[in-house]
């Protein structure tokens, strides 16, 4: 889990925050202002200020904050004037929104605060859909709402183009005040300000609530609140019923809304919605008692604790948030459980840990043993962290002078303490905290000239002249430039070193807020150890550890007596055996006996009937490529890649996840071990991910130790005594100049001709649906005996080329013979007998060759083949699971490998292994991780006249309960988890995000349902669907440390220079589309320091570079971006180059390094960029690589490519069908290559070759 941060206000009003991954409090730069009250959620803080007006915070966001305004200009055609900006009285705005209905005019959009400032003019956007535009920007139509085309017809009646400009959020990381209700701030100050929202089911990503309470008791509501808009629009204000004033408030993550009135009861807001975030009525809620009174209250999820004015606790039971908008039971709850333990203040996190302030000692304590099935909780435990304070505060002077003034930890003992009923003690009154008292003891001679000086950071703004309030004089919306420096625009929310001092010092604390901390009971932070070095001193001294030391010291000297004895048993060999069910290939799994048994150093699988006297199957653990999970809801299986058995994948499933576990651990062990993948992951490995999220790595040491090696070469050899003519065997690394290729054999006595070929793999041709097969022969060598010739020649596809001849035949009828063919730059050089025969000039590119054959009469005998490459069969690869779950992993050369999953969280890998189901065995460095998902199904109804819509439809309808094709039966109730290892995070709820829109119950209509969906109901529409998610998450472990609070979509690594720690260039993208760049990371430092935003005119969804020079992104809209200007200086480079999409196609993926630019289209094509130079490094246009034939039967259901990856000499992809497939023939006079290369189909989804070399 990300580190997050608890909020605390100190008796002198100010603002302080500790990090869950660390342990000391630290002071935020302190401007002047000192607050009474906080309120935060992730990166967004509302607090009231001693001025008892109400600021914003915003605060460790990687990505600035930036809007897109936008302006469709339109226009129409008129017979004398052309196109002009005078339209038809019933035509929409000159300047509107994409759909006319509202103006936007350019001089009325100006900025909403001096919070905002404008990032460059107005420009006009240059593409539709990915399809480039003329330069100024016009798209032409029938008539207004129509469909849109870049081209002028004859009858295009209308045209618009779209105007945008951007703004940027200018006050991070500092307090920006929100404008007052009236002119004068002091005529209606707030007293109280709570934020939250953030989880409103079926809200909008980002959205927030934020309600306020006056001094006159009135409840005022923020409108228009989010992440895009921190600080709202205005203030709305909500009325409550007579004889309620209300005091306090607060707002839960769900949207609940509690306050406490002045005469003890409570007020709750029932309706609230993501369609009604101002909800409906209030419902009132009895005191704890009759004679106590509410004074502040604080809700979660699932709880709400409240205090009384005799500052008890207590705990409202029945509440249930994720349902509070639609009941008003499960809002208010059915009663209170009063709480152990005196507080003046509870604060309740978005996952319902609750933190406090003691009523007497004013100590920040924390609820323990908070959880779904005991929200109450066990005890209080209270925090225990130094404070870091600006010297500027009074505090400093606490570890100034003598030890009388020093409040250590020690001296905190006889502080009263809030778990103990004090009869004695006053009531610390809360008021008195809010203004802080003049720093008396700070020596101020000393630091006059030091403070006297401008802060550092802008002041916070004058609240008349900030945002709009409802009633007064509106602030005018442009920006001072002035306001803001250089300096106040940090990513650092916290102050210089220089400013700040260190105490053991514990605040008296005035209040907490845990809103945007979220912690989790089973892992908490290190705040609760008491790290004076005089305790863990006198700890280590105990007697009784001293003891235990002795002991075992005295056991280890007998124990080593021992060790040169023989072992009583031979742990070299041993058998496991279990009961389980078998399946050959997609076959039905029958039951069955494993046995899985090691001698010295092989491993043998048997599978047995289940009387164990039969085998059913067997085979050696060194022929097992791969071991992979293919588990489906309630059924634990394992698939066992053996290429070179029959069948080549069985599949075996298990009576528990337990079981599966343990036998997938002994797989990987023992497999390990027989192909020497164990240890830390080699720096130049080929990583890949699977549907289900399991990660794989292939270390191609592994190959490179154990293929042969001639003269510089690798060398495979071939026995061919036991084939017969003819025969063909693949050339996985095509027959690229350096190759030399020796057949030794005898030809037949009645031998008529024969012949030696090097194939290329076939042209394909789609004809009528159906593909045509067009031969290609990069070499066609054939000794004809009866005519007493030897004809070379190449065909192409299916065509061949022009004979040569030679009027002699080098090669003897009944004689044995040795050909080795060549290859060169520019020929194939024959020799026979190792004698010279002929050169054949290349008509096809050498690197084409996929196949060597023979044919004739003829006894082959055997067969060499050396390459100057590593030989690469990808069904002789070993893939080798580690722990973790992930959606991508991208790696490069130096071995620094970053991984994102599911939930866009960004993980970095630390160099360890194991993990997962290995548990502790064979595993190092590995941390927690988790990651979520969402299960979806989809809702179908038709029409029918007498009832309307009904789950009743045609016989040839699809099911009513699917999943998005129809074609598969998804219900609700059938929905289970993969395994233990997942959880339910949520019920099921409709979803209100489809791609196409939904309406206010989250249904899509169409005419029928193979159709186009929409939002609104039309009069043709005669079904509708809506679709449903539940949220689950899996808790597992691996080598991967956790980065940061930016999500990811997409990454990409490459090294600046060739040494080992050289500078890493990292490029990613944020789920915004907004591109950045982190700085520092090298192999040395993984993680990096810090992103740095890089600005973009359009979202993107795909970024790659290679060479670091060399960064290409896809757009959203579907076309490419190159960017230029990147120098070792520069890595961000200076702006984007708009590259045109392949005509007919929006691109979604790219992916680039120095053997090309591939991009993957939205139908599954693959797009090559051709004549990419260093004069035109962005090249001339895209080549269509066709889905041929072995990729369609690579694996069932494969119908084109999901992923594509570019390394420096190989180009890898996958299918949507889960195979994996390696291209062949790329060289520099044909960049697309030739033909695929099909590996395993390990249902993999994407894979990264850009460490391989």
């Amino acid at each position: 889990m990300p580190s997050s941060l608890l909020f605390g206000i100190n008796n002198e009003g100010r603002v302080h925050t500790l990090s869950t991954t660390g342990s000391m409090w630290r002071e935020l730069p302190y401007a002047g202002q000192e607050f009474k009250k906080l309120s935060g959620v992730p990166h967004f803080l509302w607090a009231l200020g001693g001025d008892h007006q109400i600021y914003v915070y915003v605060h460790g966001l990687d990505i600035p904050i930036r809007v897109v305004e936008e302006s469709y200009e339109n226009e129409r055609w008129l017979p004398i004037e052309g196109f002009t900006s005078r339209l038809l009285p019933t035509d929409r705005y000159n300047h509107s929104n994409i759909d006319g209905s509202v103006n936007r005019s350019i001089d009325k959009i100006t900025l909403p605060s001096m919070a905002w400032q404008w990032e460059g003019k107005w420009k006009v956007e240059l593409t539709l859909n990915g399809q480039p535009l003329d330069h100024d920007g016009w798209t032409y139509a029938v008539d207004f709402p129509a469909q849109y085309s870049p081209k002028k017809q004859w009858k295009s009646c209308v045209r618009r183009r779209l105007w945008q400009r951007s703004r940027r959020y200018s006050a991070m990381n500092t307090w920006c005040a929100i404008a007052p209700l009236h002119q004068d701030a002091t005529s209606e100050p707030f007293i109280d300000v709570s934020i939250g929202g953030q989880k409103i089911a079926g809200a909008c990503p980002g959205t927030m609530l934020v309600w306020a309470v006056t001094s006159h008791n009135r409840v005022m509501f923020r409108t228009g609140v989010s992440d895009k808009s921190p600080e709202g629009a205005r203030w709305s204000h909500v009325q409550t019923p007579p004889g309620c004033e209300v005091c306090q408030l607060s707002v839960g993550p769900t949207g609940l809304v509690w306050a406490a009135v002045l005469d003890g009861r409570a007020l709750v807001r029932s309706g609230v919605t993501r369609d009604n975030h101002q909800g409906d009525t209030w419902v009132e809620v009895r005191s704890p008692g009759d004679s106590l009174r509410l004074c502040q209250v604080s809700v979660g999820v699932c709880s709400v604790w409240g205090v009384t004015h005799d500052k008890q606790v207590w705990f409202r039971k029945g509440v249930k948030g994720e349902c509070a908008g639609m009941s008003e039971e499960l809002a208010a709850g059915c009663g209170w459980v009063e709480m152990v333990g005196r507080m003046a203040e509870v604060s309740v996190s978005a996952n319902d840990q609750v933190f406090a302030v003691g009523a007497d000692d004013r100590l920040v304590y924390f609820r323990t043993g908070v959880c779904p099935e005991d929200l109450t909780g066990k005890r209080w435990r209270s925090l225990h962290a130094p404070l870091q304070v600006s010297r500027a505060s009074s505090s400093a002077s606490l570890s100034r002078g003598d030890g009388k003034y020093n409040r250590s930890l020690n001296t905190l003992q006889s502080r009263p303490s809030s778990m103990i009923e004090q009869s004695n003690i006053a009531e610390i009154d809360d008021q008195s905290h809010s203004a802080p008292m003049g720093p008396t003891s700070l020596p101020v001679g000393d630091l006059t000239s030091k403070f006297e000086t401008e802060p550092r950071h802008a002041k916070t703004w004058n609240p008349v002249q900030s945002v709009g309030s409802i009633v007064g004089t509106e602030c005018h919306p442009e920006t001072d430039e002035s306001v803001w420096s250089e300096s106040s625009r940090d990513s650092c929310i916290f102050a210089e070193d220089e400013e700040l001092c260190w105490a053991e010092y514990e605040a008296p604390w005035s209040w907490v807020e845990a809103g945007a901390c979220t912690m989790e009971n089973h892992n908490l932070p290190n705040w609760f150890v008491d790290g004076t070095s005089g305790n863990s001193q006198m700890e280590l001294e105990q007697p009784w550890r001293v003891q235990i030391l002795s002991e075992l010291k005295a056991r280890s000297v007998n124990v080593d007596a021992y060790t040169h004895y023989e072992h009583a048993i031979d742990t070299t060999s041993w058998v496991h055996s279990g009961e389980a069910r078998f399946s050959m290939g997609n076959g039905p799994f029958v039951d069955c006996i494993l046995q899985l048994e090691w001698v010295q150093s092989i491993g043998t699988l048997t599978v047995l009937n289940p009387d164990g006297a039969t085998a059913m199957n067997s085979f050696a653990l060194s022929d097992v490529n791969c071991v992979q999970l293919c588990s489906e809801p309630g059924n634990p299986r394992l698939a066992v890649h053996v290429p070179r058995n029959n069948p080549p994948l069985v599949r075996f499933q298990f009576a528990s996840d337990t079981q599966l576990e343990e036998w997938q651990a002994h797989f990987s062990t023992t497999c390990g071990k027989l192909h020497q993948v164990v240890g830390k992951v080699g720096d130049e490995s080929v990583w890949a991910v699977s549907n289900l999220g399991d990660v794989f790595i292939w270390d191609p040491t592994e190959i490179e130790s154990y293929q042969l090696r001639e003269d510089e070469c690798y060398v495979q050899k071939y026995d061919l005594s036991r084939k017969e003519s003819p025969y063909k065997v693949k050339l996985h690394t095509g027959c690229i100049p350096g190759t030399k290729i020796t057949i030794t054999g005898c030809v037949g006595d009645d031998a008529d001709r024969i012949g030696v070929n090097l194939e290329s793999e076939p042209t394909y041709k789609l004809k009528h649906k159906a593909h045509t097969e067009l031969e290609n022969i990069c070499l066609h060598f054939n000794p004809r005996f009866r005519e007493g010739v030897t004809v070379r020649n190449a065909m192409i596809e299916g065509k061949w080329g022009g004979e040569e001849r030679d009027e002699q035949i080098a090669l003897q009828r009944g004689q044995e013979f040795k050909i080795c063919i060549e290859a060169t730059e520019d020929a194939f050089v024959i020799h026979i007998d190792d004698k010279k025969n002929s050169t054949f000039r290349h008509r096809l590119p050498p690197h084409s060759a996929s196949y060597f054959s023979v044919w004739g009469r003829l006894q082959p005998f055997k067969l060499t083949i050396k390459s100057p490459e590593i030989i690469l069969n990808p069904l002789d690869m070993y893939w080798r699971q580690i722990g973790g779950h992930l959606r991508r992993v991208e790696t490069c050369k130096v071995g620094v490998t970053w991984g994102v999953g599911y939930d866009h969280t960004a993980w970095v890998y630390t160099g360890g292994w194991g993990g997962g189901f290995l548990g502790t065995l064979d595993s190092q460095n590995v941390h927690g991780m988790t990651d979520c998902q969402d299960y979806k199904v989809y809702e179908n109804q038709r029409w029918n006249p007498v009832t309307g819509y009904t789950s009743a439809g045609l016989p040839t309808d699809r099911y009513m309960w699917s999943d998005s094709t129809g074609k598969q039966k998804r219900t609700r109730d059938q929905v289970k988890l993969l395994s233990m290892r997942w959880q339910w995070q949520s019920d099921w709820m409709t979803d209100f995000h489809v791609p196409g829109g939904v309406d206010g119950d989250g249904w899509q209509y169409a005419v029928d349902f193979p159709a186009t969906y929409h939002a609104n109901k039309h009069f043709t529409d005669y079904v509708r669907r809506r679709r449903w998610y539940r949220r689950c998450a899996v808790a597992t472990t691996g080598p991967w440390q956790e980065l940061g609070h930016t999500k990811l979509l997409d990454l990409c690594l490459e090294p600046v220079e060739d040494f080992a720690d050289t500078k890493v260039v990292l490029w990613a993208l944020a789920t915004g589309g907004q591109a950045m760049v982190r700085i520092g990371v090298s192999k040395s430092n993984p993680m990096g320091h810090v992103w740095e935003h890089v600005t973009s005119d359009q979202a993107l969804c795909s970024i790659s570079c290679g060479p670091y020079k060399q960064v290409w992104a896809v757009g959203r809209k579907g076309c490419a971006f190159y960017r230029l200007g990147v120098t070792e200086d520069k890595l961000e480079g200076e702006k984007w180059h708009c590259v045109e999409p392949p005509g007919g196609g929006q691109l979604r993926q790219i992916s680039a390094d120095v053997i090309g630019v591939w991009a993957l289209d939205l139908q599954g094509r693959l797009h090559v960029r051709k004549e990419i130079s260093k004069a035109f490094p962005e090249g001339t246009h895209w080549q269509l690589i066709d889905v041929d034939p072995p990729v369609l039967n690579a694996a069932p259901n494969s119908t084109g490519f999901k992923h594509v990856s570019v390394g420096k000499k190989e180009v890898w992809a996958t299918t949507n069908g889960g195979a994996m497939v390696r291209r062949l023939g790329i060289c520099p006079t044909n960049p697309a290559g030739s033909g695929w290369d099909t590996g395993i189909s390990g249902n993999w989804q994407q894979l990264s070759v850009k460490a391989f070399n």
